[in-house]
Parts: C-alpha cells; sequence; structure tokens
C-alpha cells in the first residue's frame, strides 16, 4: 500500500469543559476545584457469574440489561477463537481477570465501557459457538464446546465470576457531564495496553445511528479500494474475525478509515469549518449522533454518489499527490478533504464535470505540483480550519476554471 500523508493523530487534548485546572493556580483555587470541578461519579463493584453474562446481552436492543457489546464499539482488534480460549482456560484455572467497566445509562440498563472482548468470548462459549483451541496448560479440552466439557468442569465455570465496575454520573449534570466522565474513563482505560486514539474515542462517545452508518460506509468496496484498505468481504473469517491483511492495515485498525468517511459530514458547510480539526470532528459526531433513518439513507446516498464522481475524475489518483515519474504518489487526507468537498459542493454540475474529467484532473493536480504556489497548502501543511477553507476553495476554482462558473 502506498504511504499516507497526514496520518499523525490529533494532539488536542479531549475537550473537558470546566475540568481543568491550570497551571500555576494557588493552593486555594486549586482547593474550591477540588469540591465543586470533579467529576460527579458514584462507584459500585460487582462479582457477576459467568452462568449470568448470558441473560444480561441476549433479547433485543430494548431488553437487554448490558448494550453495547458489539465489537466494533471500541476498536478493531476483534479476538480470534485462539484469544477467547485463553480467556475461558483462564476461569478454568480460576486465574484472576481484569474487571469489566459498566456505565448506567438509564435506571437497570448498562452500557459495557470495557470489556466487551471477554464479554463476547463468555456468551459465545456458553451459547456452544465455539470450540476451545490452542490451549497449553488444559490442552485435553481442545475441540471442545461448553456442552461437551466434563460435567465438574461445567459445574466450576458456572461458578466462575467477573467483577464488574459500575460507574453512574450525577444526573442533574445532563448528558454533558455522561460523556465528561465516560471520556476520562475511556482515556484512562488501558485495554491492551494501547490507549484510545481520537476516532476509537468518538466511536465509543457517540455511539448511534450515525456512527453505524459512517462505520459501514468505511466498509464500502469503493472506499477501501481508493484507500488502499484490503476488501472486507474477502478478509472477514466465519468466526466474525479479520484475516490478517486487514488487521494489519494502517488506516483500519486504528479506525482512521472511520475518520476519514466522518470528515466528508464535518466539513460539509463552510461555516462549520472553524476552530481545530479535532473539535469539528467531534461536534460532527454529537451533533448528528442520533440521525433518523431517512436523513441517515440521504447522507449516505451523498457519500457513495459524491465518492463516485471522484473516481470517475481522478480514477486511481483519487485523494492522492502528484506522483514522481509513472509511480503513484502518496494517498493524502487534506487532499481529499478538498476533493471530496469541492465535488460535493459542485454535485448540481456533474454531468458537466463528468464530461471534462481528463481537463479537471489535470487542473487539480496541477495544484500540488512542487512548483506551484498553492503547493504548500495543498500537501496539508498548517492543517488548520483556514486552510480547510482554502484548499476547498482552491479546487472548487479550478474545477469551475474548466467548466465554468455556475451555481455551487
Amino acid at each position: 500500500m502506498a504511504e499516507i500523508e497526514g496520518l499523525q493523530d490529533d494532539d488536542e487534548p479531549l475537550d473537558v469543559g470546566n475540568m481543568v485546572i491550570p497551571a500555576g493556580a494557588s493552593d486555594k483555587e486549586i482547593e474550591k476545584h477540588f469540591e465543586i470541578g470533579r467529576l460527579r461519579v458514584v462507584q459500585e463493584k460487582n462479582d457477576i457469574f459467568l452462568s449470568h453474562v448470558l441473560d444480561f446481552i441476549q433479547g433485543t436492543s430494548e431488553s437487554r440489561v448490558w448494550t453495547n457489546l458489539r465489537p466494533e464499539y471500541q476498536r478493531r482488534l476483534r479476538w480470534d477463537n485462539k484469544k477467547k480460549s485463553k480467556l475461558i482456560e483462564s476461569f478454568i484455572m480460576n486465574i484472576p481477570v481484569p474487571p469489566i467497566f459498566l456505565y448506567e445509562k438509564t435506571l437497570g440498563k448498562f452500557e459495557v465501557m470495557d470489556g466487551q472482548q471477554r464479554l463476547n468470548a463468555i456468551s459465545e462459549f456458553w451459547a456452544g459457538s465455539f470450540e476451545l483451541e490452542g490451549l497449553k496448560i488444559w490442552a485435553a479440552l481442545n475441540g471442545r464446546t461448553y456442552a461437551q466439557l466434563p460435567p465438574l468442569v461445567r459445574r466450576g465455570l458456572e461458578r466462575a465470576k467477573i467483577s464488574a465496575i459500575t460507574l453512574m454520573s450525577d444526573t442533574s449534570g445532563g448528558e454533558d457531564n455522561s460523556i465528561e466522565l465516560r471520556a476520562q474513563v475511556f482515556e484512562r482505560l488501558n485495554t491492551g495496553g494501547e490507549q484510545l486514539n481520537a476516532q476509537e474515542l468518538r466511536n465509543s462517545l457517540y455511539s448511534g445511528p450515525f456512527n453505524d452508518m459512517i462505520i459501514t460506509l468505511s466498509k464500502e468496496k469503493s472506499f477501501t479500494d481508493s484507500w488502499g484498505i484490503p476488501d472486507h468481504e474477502e478478509n472477514t473469517l466465519a468466526d466474525g474475525s479479520v484475516a490478517e491483511a486487514l488487521k494489519k492495515n494502517v488506516l483500519y485498525k486504528r479506525m482512521t478509515d472511520v475518520e476519514i468517511v466522518l470528515r466528508f459530514f464535518a466539513f460539509q458547510q463552510d461555516d462549520r469549518i472553524s476552530g481545530s480539526v479535532r473539535s469539528m470532528l467531534d461536534a460532527a459526531m454529537k451533533s448528528n449522533r442520533n440521525m433518523k433513518e431517512e436523513q441517515i439513507e440521504i447522507s449516505k446516498g451523498q457519500f457513495l454518489d459524491t465518492l463516485s464522481l471522484a473516481s470517475e475524475v481522478f480514477g486511481d489518483d483519487a485523494f492522492r499527490l502528484p506522483g514522481v515519474g509513472d509511480g503513484k504518489g502518496k494517498l493524502s487526507k487534506p487532499l481529499y478533504d478538498a476533493q471530496i468537498i469541492a465535488l460535493f459542493r459542485l454535485f448540481d454540475r456533474a454531468e458537466d464535470i463528468r464530461a471534462s474529467a481528463p481537463a479537471i484532473k489535470e487542473a487539480v493536480m496541477n495544484l500540488a505540483q512542487p512548483d506551484r504556489e498553492t503547493y504548500e497548502l495543498m500537501v496539508g501543511r498548517g492543517n488548520t480550519a483556514a486552510t480547510i477553507k482554502e484548499r476547498i476553495a482552491a479546487v472548487i476554482a479550478a474545477i469551475q476554471g474548466v467548466i465554468g462558473n455556475g451555481a455551487a
């Protein structure tokens, strides 16, 4: 896969409202902040019998006690059957397992914040969905489902427990306090030895129809082909895990592919391009979180139609900087922003754009040639709101220079 420009994570901290106590504050100010500025949160710890886990996560989305069990809720590193088996072996051996974290959204309804993989492994094994494999200590159990275990081992597993830490925020703080609480927990949880990046945090905090939509769009073949991501259908295994080619892909494994889709919706309107890139992406997730089904279908169509138009105009060079010689150039997030948003805003002239595709491609690619004044702008140096607007405007002007001015 070609190298990709603009992949570095945004180092800007998560927006935590009035939680920050700045350096240089006096002891009196620190003490005042300690009294009123801390998160209002209650913690409870319970031990849950493994045999009860299935009861908590079965049923419809409305009837389940625990929600957000889908593997992509937090990160992309879905466990394979060997890793699931190793967890079951830990319970058989009575080895301590890290606790799961729950957040009480409403009375009696809990969102799983951390531990989705463990809970899925437990429930799938109880349901007979996989056989134990790869066990080193209890190798005699390899090839067996839960129902095929010796009775004494089954009874031992039924009495085994997993700890659950439940967090409950003060309801007087509203949704903002809830999001602040979960954001801080997510940033500090160290699942799998690697902290969540900005998009993984958004995926965790703003679950809902819009988040589901951008994840779905990131799996579309037209999108994965344009970004050099292995095809999802071809790289999803029978147990639901993904093949190594997809697992190792730099865009897939940290949800950068989903962030790239999100950028299309975050930068559509010029008056919303303000502040840092992270704040704009966060705002797009928050404002669209509970998007209605009718608008979901419209938004899907907008993205896929614009992506198709970009492919028709730029071909294999879509979202790529000019290459050296006959080689392909690097894929570029800043150039993607400019190309796809320009085409979206000019989509009412799609037929004119298609008719002049070769000339438009040349005009837009010339903007990123090293000898052009626009080179620094187009390659993404200084990726601010102002430069994002300038890049989009430059591509719009280049397209209109070919097809003539019209209603944008």
